[in-house]
């Protein structure tokens, strides 16, 4: 391997009356506990817009399977704009499709259920277990399994935590780890090192914000403040779990704060392969006089009080999304695949885009936009009323969250067909593919050979080139031919 990738290197979420409605009662409390205990189940399915309805009720076929995860207090609600956005975009639908991961995470939802899960580890195996059913299915009509495909998780906040768990704590059936199965997971303002708001709602109470009021305590309680940069929250906790999953060296050199000395972790992180999407600002509302342009909403007010308080009430100011510091959502200290930032926008809205008004000398109506993928916090029109901005924002930009996935799934599609064609140079068939430094490759152990796709661009290492690196074409100019072949 080592040779191998020096190479590549170089390549480039009232008496007897009084009975009656007693009974009543008691039935309509039981229908409730039903309902909310099956809620909490975590269940993993094609995604469902809000409505219902599925979203693409086509077969996967050559295309990589993309897994929404919520956060606290969320639900598969909150990905309806994303969906509606790929339900009106071709190029994503050719190239992915989504399934969304719904659990129970409020204290409603979970209380009424023993069965559901209580700690982020838990959701972490639930995680596992809803992806191993569909690894179990066949591929073919009418089940649709995944097949050996390789996943990408999108998740917001909480739920970035349950995929890391997933990745970096459980093991499938197969003996493969999580991470294993996962080619990239991006993160949206998800508390990597947790955020100090948790602990100030543990200690204070903290009803201002919605998700940590209604959030179940011990989810809440796992992403408590780690101490990775060394500071100590007044009257606040160790977060023994989640300092020990960021196993790697914090801003202090080596000790978390009042979590002191954390064991080392034997379980790889896979944080290469993890894509850190952090806010530091909340989005100012464009007031609109009547001229033309394009103006979206400002934050929610409950956002406010949160989001200066991370800012100027503790030790050190953390810039942040009104929920979770930039730090923290950008996991400082690892190393990762990539970090990025949304721009001019906040916690929820990262994930749920928002409607912007467009004015135009022609037209003037509402679409939906998602938050900016640049600096310059520039907003997008759809061009269409009810239509969906994605041009420019962290979801459409030149190398941003679709345009990681459209790689991953050309990339997919390419070196599936050179296995087709070449089975004497690459054996066994169904090599799976993973990820090394900046590079994706497949090995095939027995002609001791490699395939890698870096910076899209197609290199072969084997017996058949005498073991120089050679390279054997882009990305682009492959695909072609293996859409050609029925790839």
């Amino acid at each position: 391997m080592a040779p191998f990738l020096s190479r590549l290197a170089r390549a480039g979420c009232a008496g007897k009356a009084f009975v009656p409605a007693l009974n009543l009662l008691v039935a309509v409390l039981l229908s409730l506990t039903g309902t909310l205990a099956r809620a909490a189940l975590p269940v993993l399915a094609p995604s469902p817009f809000a409505d219902g309805t599925q979203v693409d009720t086509a077969v996967l076929g050559y295309r990589i399977p993309v897994i929404l995860v919520h956060g606290l207090g969320g639900s598969t609600e909150g990905w309806d704009r994303f969906l509606r956005a790929y339900e009106q975009s071709p190029g994503w639908r050719d190239a992915f499709k989504p399934y969304s991961f719904r659990f129970g995470s409020t204290t409603a939802e979970v209380i009424f259920d023993p069965a559901a899960p209580r700690t982020i580890s838990a959701l972490g195996a639930a995680l596992r277990d809803a992806m191993q059913g569909f690894y179990d299915r066949p591929e073919a009509a009418p089940d649709f399994g995944f097949g050996n495909k390789r996943v990408i998780v999108l998740a917001h906040s909480m739920g970035g935590l349950v995929a890391r768990s997933m990745m970096q704590e459980h093991v499938f059936s197969d003996g493969q780890r999580g991470g294993q199965k996962v080619l990239h997971l991006i993160t949206l303002g998800t508390p990597h090192h947790g955020t100090p708001l948790a602990d100030a709602a543990i200690a204070l109470g903290l009803h201002t914000v919605s998700e940590l009021d209604e959030g179940y305590f011990a989810f809440v309680a796992d992403t408590a403040w780690t101490n990775f940069d060394g500071l100590n929250m007044s009257g606040g906790r160790c977060n023994h779990w989640l300092a020990q999953l960021n196993n790697y060296a914090p801003a202090t050199g080596g000790n978390y704060g009042r979590c002191g000395a954390v064991p080392a972790n034997p379980l790889p992180g896979y944080y290469w392969k993890i894509i850190a999407y952090g806010a530091s600002a909340l989005q100012n509302r464009d007031w609109y006089l009547g001229e033309t342009g394009v103006y979206k909403p400002g934050s929610s007010t409950s956002l406010l009080f949160p989001y200066n308080y991370l800012r100027g009430a503790l030790p050190r100011s953390y810039p942040n999304d009104g929920i979770v510091p930039l730090v923290s959502a950008q996991l400082e200290g690892a190393s990762l695949w990539l970090r990025r930032q949304a721009y001019d926008c906040d916690h929820r809205y990262i994930r749920r885009g928002y409607p912007e008004f467009v004015r135009s000398p022609a037209s003037t109506y509402t679409d939906w936009a998602f938050c900016a993928g640049t600096d310059s916090g520039q907003s997008y029109a759809s061009g269409i009323s009810g239509g969906y901005a994605v041009s420019g924002s962290i979801m459409g930009v030149a190398g941003g969250i679709v345009d990681t996935i459209k790689t991953a799934s050309e990339m997919e599609r390419v070196l599936n067909w050179v296995e087709w064609k070449f089975p004497g140079y690459l054996a066994p068939a169904g090599a799976t593919s993973d990820i090394v430094g900046k590079h994706y490759y497949r090995y095939y152990s027995s002609t001791e050979a490699y395939l890698a796709v870096s910076s899209g661009n197609l290199y072969y290492l084997g017996a058949a080139s005498g073991s120089p690196l050679v390279f054997l074409g882009t990305l682009g100019d492959l695909l072609p031919h293996a859409q050609a072949a029925g790839f």
